[in-house]
């Protein structure tokens, strides 16, 4: 029994198929934001409008230089596997993927944990002036929104998971009663 059967009065494997364009997107956007900050942090020329003056976390630079290098790095793998499963998902067969969604959900939920740990670490730093500047304000809200939104498609991908494995399990019932005599019934 899947965890869900519907998801906005989608089947599950539309669901999916939505949910893999939209966390493409949505990590995309992440990334343009990361290497909005990493440019800020390499070049002192360049200042986001609304955001704290890099200055004023110069003590913590190297963090937030490898906070951003880390979480690009996630970005890209999620936005490369995302692809590639919308392919699977779009041109194979269930049975065919099953395996690779269970472990691009499994990567996926070690991608929301490792974004969470990151922006707690972040947001810890900035503290109450986070909501000062509207810049850090907008990370905040587009981090917020996207980690509750990930947990959900993660659902929908177990479900996903569970919906195929139930049909293969029906499947192989069907073929071996398919072959057995009348007689054996007796």
């Amino acid at each position: 029994m899947a965890l869900m059967r519907r998801c906005c009065c989608w089947e599950l494997r539309t669901a999916t198929f939505s949910n893999l364009i939209t966390i493409t997107i949505l990590a995309g956007g992440a990334l343009l934001l990361r290497l909005l900050d990493f440019g800020a942090i390499l070049s002192p020329d360049f200042e986001i409008n609304q955001s704290f003056k890099t200055p004023w976390k110069s003590h913590q630079w190297q963090a937030f230089l490898a906070s951003d290098i880390i979480l690009i790095i996630c970005h890209v793998i999620i936005i490369i596997f995302s692809v590639y499963m919308l392919y699977l998902v779009t041109h194979k067969h269930f049975v065919l993927y099953v395996e690779t969604l269970r472990t691009y959900s499994y990567i996926f939920i070690l991608y929301i944990f490792a974004e969470f740990c990151f922006s707690i670490f972040e947001f810890s730093f900035y503290g109450l002036n986070t909501f000062r500047l509207a810049f850090i304000v907008f990370l905040w809200l587009y981090w917020l929104a996207r980690t509750v939104g990930n947990i959900g498609m993660a659902i929908i991908f177990f479900s996903r998971i569970q919906e195929i494995e139930d049909d293969l399990a029906l499947e192989i019932r069907s073929i071996d009663r398919k072959y057995v005599h009348s007689y054996v019934n007796f």
